[in-house]
């Protein structure tokens, strides 16, 4: 992408963000779960447990997140923190979502409350683990939280749930919660971790949006893992070096309603609001 072909597209996008009627979209997306909440380590609750599960329709990926904070009441992470494992396993033992099993949540869960135990709050958990970068501290982080689970072993629906962005994977999920937290707070993203530069994160990229996104020209490759996750952060920071993934609402929220086909179809879309920066073109 050459340098007019970055003015063009930041234009594009800059008035794909103004124009996005973020609150409304808001309540279709997994992240209204965060915003039931006031506290903070009840919203960062809500956001691990949001983000975790956000894999599927929308409709069903908010109704997935809910039934597992429901039981926790209207204090949640107070709640968590006075559960036994046997309480927990009693709450959760009839869950099933996709390929997700209460066993599963329980796991997760139990990491969570053993880490803000330790710790004060999950971001806390998260700036005591080693290493110099935000992707090796999130990787020892979720590394943590897996090794605090009441099963002997790590299971494979806990790994899914709790992905580390350090296995090669595009590990959308757990970046979109470090987005949530990480970026400073507008009507989309709550930003609870200030500590947790924006300039860091890494876009949550999935096929849809890997799609998307190579068409934009904002990278080249066609698998949606972590290298490309990385080229398409790196192009973002050449448009917003302070604040490259304030434009990934946006663009997601373009893709679940369709307004850009070219998330889910490789058929022209002459409509589309980014017509004329799209590349338009079939790859076969």
């Amino acid at each position: 992408m050459n340098t007019a072909q970055r003015v063009i597209l930041k234009e594009k996008l800059e008035e794909l963000a103004i124009h996005i009627d973020a609150k409304t979209h808001r309540k279709n997306d997994p992240v209204s779960l965060v915003w039931s909440y006031q506290e903070h380590q009840d919203q960062e609750l809500a956001a691990l447990v949001a983000a975790s599960v956000a894999y599927g329709q929308v409709a069903l990926v908010r109704d997935a997140g809910k039934r597992i904070m429901q039981p926790l009441g209207p204090s949640p992470m107070e709640t968590l923190q006075s559960l036994s494992n046997d309480d927990l396993y009693a709450i959760y033992n009839d869950y099933v979502y996709r390929m997700t099993r209460g066993e599963d949540v329980v796991d997760m869960l139990c990491g969570i409350r053993d880490m803000v135990k330790e710790f004060g709050s999950l971001k806390e958990g998260y700036l005591a683990q080693q290493g110099e970068t935000h992707l090796e501290k999130a990787s020892g982080w979720i590394q943590d939280l897996r090794s605090r689970r009441v099963r002997k072993e790590c299971a494979r629906g806990l790994k899914y749930l709790l992905t580390d962005p350090l296995d090669g994977s595009a590990a959308k999920r757990m970046h979109l919660f470090f987005r949530w937290m990480g970026r400073p707070q507008d009507d989309i993203d709550p930003g609870l971790w200030e500590e947790l530069d924006p300039r860091d994160l890494l876009m949550p990229l999935d096929t849809h949006t890997s799609r998307m996104c190579r068409y934009l020209g904002l990278c080249t490759r066609k698998s949606a893992d972590l290298k490309t996750a990385k080229e398409v952060s790196d192009n973002l920071k050449l448009l917003d070096p302070e604040d490259p993934l304030r434009f990934d609402f946006p663009l997601c929220h373009l893709g679940i309603s369709k307004g850009c086909i070219h998330t889910w179809s490789e058929e022209h879309c002459p409509d589309c609001p980014l017509n004329g920066i799209c590349t338009l073109s079939i790859e076969k």
